[in-house]
């Protein structure tokens, strides 16, 4: 299921070099980490859905990220061209701009105030298909969380999935967490189960489905920076460890009072005391789980976000 849903939006394999060349439906790929179809690209099918009819030879649209060369972009002789990154520009300092002097419309998970700059965080391409409208992004909300997975009584302990621990940081709560009871690992970092290929097909969901704690850290911390992680912990109804956007992730989305935050060195022994109660006291752990996971104006808040996108690229293919 994860390497489908990362075909999907476009982030699974290194970039192939792709020609300057507008496909059938007049929109053209650069820079994507994908060697799958275009026409599974998340915003390629947001693009199909709702302006086919605008698209055409001579208003042809260019889809860019940060997998590869800035001067392809600028090389690229589509009409409109488009960029977006759901990666911390930190990381890529040939855009740290957003490319924004190079295209019509930039997107990115960062708070900026720019004619040609939309807010557009990589967790929505996993959180909502690219033909989404207000009724189903609320109804999505409303049923987010898969309940059914596992009785909370039948639950280990807690689970990890990752692939690096480039900053440390999970290692130092795998570690913690050991102490209180045993974490499986399933990620190929640290791995000692084979449960999440073997026994899940690789489905991310029903593995953390099985644990009542999910340590889901961000790569590096940005305001702003929220990707899947915390966001999959929620579907699979256990409760995020998280760090990342200063420890205020999505405040518009995200009721912080149903996640547990690690604030550094300091707040180890009071995290490792917290997670110890939740995890032998059920009628405590039950009352964490009944919290709202999300803010009460979470569907508008998204809503928004997609009719911006939509306003803006509306106004640039007439």
């Amino acid at each position: 299921m994860l390497k489908s849903l990362l075909q999907k939006i476009g982030l699974s394999k290194p970039p192939v070099d792709y020609t300057y060349t507008p496909d059938e439906n007049h929109i053209e790929i650069l820079n994507f980490w994908t060697l799958q179809q275009n026409k599974e690209l998340w915003f390629y099918q947001y693009l199909l859905h709702h302006f086919s009819k605008q698209l055409g030879p001579h208003n042809s649209l260019l889809l860019s990220s940060v997998f590869g060369p800035r001067n392809r972009i600028a090389a690229s002789k589509s009409r409109i061209k488009l960029f977006y990154t759901g990666e911390n520009v930190v990381n890529f300092p040939e855009y740290a701009d957003h490319c924004k002097r190079l295209v019509n419309l930039a997107l990115g998970f960062d708070h900026l105030v720019s004619e040609n700059y939309q807010r557009f965080p990589l967790w929505i391409l996993y959180s909502f298909d690219a033909t989404a409208d207000e009724q189903e992004i609320r109804r999505r909300l409303e049923h987010y969380t898969e309940e059914n997975i596992c009785p909370d009584d039948q639950k280990k302990f807690a689970s990890l999935i990752c692939r690096h621990d480039k900053n440390g940081l999970r290692t130092i709560l795998f570690d913690a967490l050991n102490q209180v009871d045993r974490v499986d690992s399933a990620g190929a970092y640290l791995r000692n189960t084979n449960d999440l290929q073997e026994k899940f097909q690789d489905n991310k969901i029903r593995f953390n489905g099985h644990y009542k704690f999910s340590i889901c850290p961000e790569n590096t911390n940005r305001e702003g920076y929220v990707t899947e992680k915390v966001f999959e912990a929620i579907r699979s109804n256990t409760i995020p460890i998280y760090w990342g956007s200063n420890n205020n992730p999505e405040p518009e989305v995200l009721n912080k009072n149903a996640i547990l935050f690690y604030e550094g060195p300091e707040s180890l022994p009071a995290l490792q005391k917290q997670i110890a109660e939740l995890h032998t006291d059920p009628k405590l752990y039950r009352e964490f789980m009944q919290q709202p996971r999300f803010q009460p104006h979470a569907a508008e808040y998204v809503t928004e976000l997609f009719n911006g996108f939509h306003t803006r690229l509306q106004k640039l293919l007439q």
